[in-house]
C-alpha cells in the first residue's frame, strides 16, 4: 500500500471510530508517522483527504459486486442476499468506510451523495429481490419500500454496534409474502 492510501485509510478509521472532530492533521499525521508538513506533499487540505477517503471508500466496496443470486424459494433468495450484504459491508474497510459516510451525511455533500447511493442501491436490489418473487403485483410495490428502509435501517444499526443484522428485515418480508 502506498502512502497516499496508508493516509485515506487512517483517515477512514479516525472518522468512523472517533469522529470527524477527531481528524485533524495533527493526529493523521502522527497516526502514519509523518511530519504535518509532510502530509502537504500528499494533500493540500483537509477537505480534500476527506473528498478522497470517500472515494477510496466507494471504489472498495464497488469492487465487491452487487450481484445476487435469485435461485431457489423466496426464503432462500433472501437469505442469500442478507449473507451476501453483510459479508459485504462488515468487511472491515467497508464498515469503516461506512461508517465515516453515515457520520458526515448530514454535514459533507459527497458523503450525503454515497449514503444517497448506498440507499439507491439497496432499494434496487430489494426491488429486483420482491420482482422476482410469484406473487400479486399490488404485493410487490408495497413490499419494496419497505424492505428497502428496513434494509437501510438494518445497516444503520450494524455500524452502530447494535445487536442487528439483515435477517430481521428478511423475516419482515417473508411473513408479509404469505
Amino acid at each position: 500500500m502506498n502512502k497516499k492510501d496508508e493516509i485515506l485509510r487512517c483517515a477512514l478509521e479516525i472518522v468512523s471510530l472517533k469522529g470527524m472532530d477527531a481528524l485533524t492533521l495533527n493526529s493523521l499525521s502522527e497516526a502514519v508517522g509523518l511530519s504535518k508538513a509532510s502530509m502537504y506533499h500528499y494533500f493540500s487540505s483537509k477537505e480534500e483527504i476527506i473528498s478522497q477517503m470517500l472515494d477510496m471508500g466507494h471504489r472498495n466496496i464497488m469492487k465487491n459486486g452487487f450481484l445476487l443470486d435469485l435461485s431457489g424459494e423466496p426464503k432462500d433468495v433472501l437469505e442469500k442476499a442478507a449473507e451476501k450484504w453483510e459479508n459485504m459491508f462488515l468487511d472491515e474497510d467497508n464498515w469503516h468506510f461506512l461508517r465515516a459516510v453515515f457520520s458526515l451525511h448530514l454535514s459533507f455533500p459527497k458523503a450525503q451523495d454515497e449514503y444517497r447511493s448506498l440507499f439507491l442501491m439497496l432499494s434496487s436490489q430489494a426491488s429486483v429481490i420482491i420482482s422476482s418473487f410469484n406473487t400479486d403485483q399490488e404485493k410487490k410495490r408495497a413490499l419494496i419500500p419497505l424492505y428497502s428502509s428496513a434494509l437501510m435501517m438494518s445497516l444503520e444499526r450494524i455500524l452502530e454496534d447494535e445487536e442487528a443484522d439483515f435477517s430481521t428485515p428478511l423475516l419482515g418480508v417473508l411473513s408479509l409474502l404469505n
